[in-house]
This record gives structure tokens, C-alpha cells and sequence, in this order.
């Protein structure tokens, strides 16, 4: 087996194209939000919004595990000094520099696009520090440098976690990421709805909502390190388990989620309820879909390491030039799925281009 895991590689490029197609569809969803950067009202598809919906609960798991997986590895290889000069150059000086001179840029597309009178110098120096204050896809840097310094603190206080054995998880492991998700989403929750957005002091804008599972999984990456998981010989979720897991996690959550069943409940009940279809899918998803990667995609092939070597850049890149070419296209008479797919296929390829020619030569995102 190659020392390098290609699965893990393969399934982080996948999920920020799929974060692309996902934050498009949320321009053609009905009950968008109303702060959407761009909303195309002409023909809103309710399948867009189950889609939305569906994605939403496990995209960012997912990076959150793989960059706890790496995140250990690096910090094992290379100490704490080095480990944080390499991380001021890939992600928080990024983070910084996109939060700042950026994400207002795409925060004021939502004005821009509903023609409002202000100008962005304006909106930049009043508006954006307000209520409409954000980091866009930024807020993910943020966050994972708070996780980190987290990482680094405990590994400081117990040393031992750098030491790598090979061990398979037990069943305890799952139930208490999943007894962490469910009961931090109920507790949650019942103080706001659970897509609520706060930032504190400008610096980490987060859901808070969602802050504990994101701690939990991202540790469960650092926890699968060290216990050589998908390593020769090591643990690899059962596929076809968690497989069947994501399916029916899946569809009772997206059941749940717009009251089919269960709709007789107070609201205590449901939110109880939601979080219990929430936390279970929100696993399921993770260790699926790394299952899936290792067993079927644990290699590379020149189109995959380019795939892999842009996925930053990517991530990075998307939102500014998505919401322009989906503004681009209000108005345009076109099928609102033929519109989709054609403003998914101009970012992703735009994307691609930009941080291959480009983006990839610059430091931090080599």
C-alpha cells in the first residue's frame, strides 16, 4: 500500500466541489434564505432545497475530520514551531486576508444584487461591520485555527496522543460522538434556531449550533491518526454498515426535516428530534463516506492529483466567482435546471483554471 493515503486526498477535493454545487443550488432553492448573497426568484425548485438541505448536514464534518486527521499527523512530524509557521502561511494568513478584503466583496453582492444605492466603499466602511458583518467561506480558516491551538494545548498536556498504535475504535468511540452531537444540538437549540450565524469580537464567526460537533468530529480525525487508521492493516469502517446508515439516517432526517412525519410534536419534541436525526446522519456521513474513498478511490491518476493539488485554491476562490456568474445570469431565460448546471460548470471550471495557472504558485496554497 502507498504511504500516502490518496482516498483521503480524493475525498477532500470532492467535498469542496461539491460545496460549490451546493452553495449554487442555494441561489434556486425554495425558502432560501433572505440574506442569500444571490436569490433567483424566477423559478425556486424545492428539490434544490432538499438537496440544500441533505448536503448541508455533512460537507463540513467531513473537512473538519480530515483536517483533524492531517492536522495530528503534521503536528507529530513536525513539532509545535514548525507545525505553526506552516499553518500561518496555509491557512491563517489566507484566512485573514480573505476575511478582510474578500468576503466583503461577496457580503456585498447581496445588496449589489437586489440593485440597493450604496456604493461598496460605503458598505465596506458602515454596513459590512454591522449586521451584515461575515467572513464568507473564510469562517472555516478561522475555525480550524481555533481548532489547532485546541489541538496543540492537548497535546501539550498529554504528550502520548503524538505517539502513534495501531488499534481499532470500539463501539464507545461512535457513541460518544454521537451522544456529543445530539445533546449539544438539543441544548443548543432550544436558545436558537439551528442555522443561526454569530461572530465574536470579528474574529470567529461560527453556528453555535454546530460548534461542538464540529470540536467532536475534527478530534475523531486525530483520534483515527493515531490509531493508523486506513494505514496497511489498520481500521477501515465497514462500508457497507455505514453505507446502509447514510441512507436511512438520511432520509428520516430529510423526513423529519420537513414534517412528514412526526408533525403532531410540540416544539420541544422536535428539536429533540431533530437533533437525534441530526448527530446520527452527521456520523453516518463522515465514516461512510471515508469508507467509500478508501475502498473505491485509494489511488491516483494525473486528473485526481490536479483535483487534489487545486482543492484549496478551490475552496478558496468559489464564492467570490460563483455568486458573480450566478448575478450574471438573473434575468436570463433559461430552464432553472439548464441554468444551474450551467453556472456550476463556468465556477468549477474557472475555478479549476484560476488555481491551477495561478493560485497553486502562490505560497500557502503549493
Amino acid at each position: 500500500m502507498n504511504s500516502r493515503i490518496y482516498a483521503l486526498d480524493n475525498l477532500k477535493w470532492f467535498i469542496i466541489w461539491l460545496m460549490v454545487v451546493f452553495h449554487a443550488a442555494m441561489c434556486y432553492m425554495a425558502y432560501a434564505p433572505e440574506w442569500w448573497y444571490v436569490v433567483d426568484a424566477a423559478d425556486p425548485q424545492f428539490s434544490a432545497t432538499v438537496f440544500v438541505c441533505w448536503a448541508d448536514i455533512f460537507i463540513m464534518p467531513v473537512m473538519f475530520f480530515v483536517s483533524g486527521y492531517f492536522g495530528l499527523m503534521s503536528l507529530a512530524r513536525h513539532g509545535v514551531k514548525k507545525f505553526w509557521r506552516g499553518k500561518l502561511v496555509r491557512i491563517i494568513l489566507p484566512w485573514i486576508f480573505g476575511a478582510m478584503f474578500i468576503a466583503p466583496l461577496v457580503t456585498y453582492i447581496i445588496l449589489a444584487s437586489r440593485h440597493a444605492p450604496i456604493t461598496f466603499c460605503e458598505f465596506y466602511t458602515t454596513l459590512f461591520w454591522g449586521v451584515f458583518y461575515q467572513q464568507a467561506q473564510y469562517w472555516y480558516l478561522g475555525a480550524l485555527t481555533a481548532l489547532y491551538g485546541l489541538l496543540v494545548w492537548v497535546s501539550d498536556l498529554f504528550p502520548k496522543i503524538l505517539t502513534r498504535t495501531k488499534q481499532s475504535p470500539t463501539l464507545k468511540f461512535f457513541a460518544a460522538i454521537f451522544f456529543t452531537a445530539a445533546v449539544t444540538i438539543g441544548l443548543i437549540s432550544t436558545h436558537m434556531p439551528p442555522d443561526t450565524w454569530k461572530f465574536f469580537a470579528y474574529i470567529l464567526v461560527l453556528q453555535p449550533v454546530r460548534v461542538p460537533t464540529y470540536i467532536a468530529i475534527f478530534f475523531a480525525g486525530a483520534f483515527a491518526w493515531r490509531q493508523k487508521w486506513f494505514t496497511d492493516g489498520g481500521y477501515v469502517p465497514a462500508l457497507r454498515s455505514w453505507g446502509a446508515a447514510f441512507v436511512i439516517f438520511g432520509a428520516v432526517y430529510i423526513l423529519q426535516r420537513f414534517g412528514f412525519v412526526f408533525a403532531q410534536l410540540g416544539t420541544t419534541e422536535k428539536i429533540w428530534l431533530n437533533a437525534i436525526c441530526q448527530a446520527t446522519f452527521t456520523v453516518s456521513s463522515v465514516f461512510f463516506l471515508t469508507s467509500l474513498f478508501f475502498k473505491k478511490l485509494n489511488f491516483t491518476s494525473p486528473p485526481l492529483k490536479n483535483l487534489s493539488a487545486t482543492s484549496y485554491a478551490v475552496y478558496y476562490l468559489h464564492m467570490p466567482i460563483l455568486f458573480f456568474v450566478a448575478w450574471s445570469f438573473l434575468g436570463v431565460t433559461l430552464g432553472v435546471y439548464v441554468k444551474y448546471f450551467v453556472v456550476c460548470a463556468l465556477t468549477l471550471g474557472l475555478c479549476f483554471l484560476l488555481s491551477f495557472a495561478v493560485i497553486i504558485q502562490l505560497p500557502g496554497f503549493r
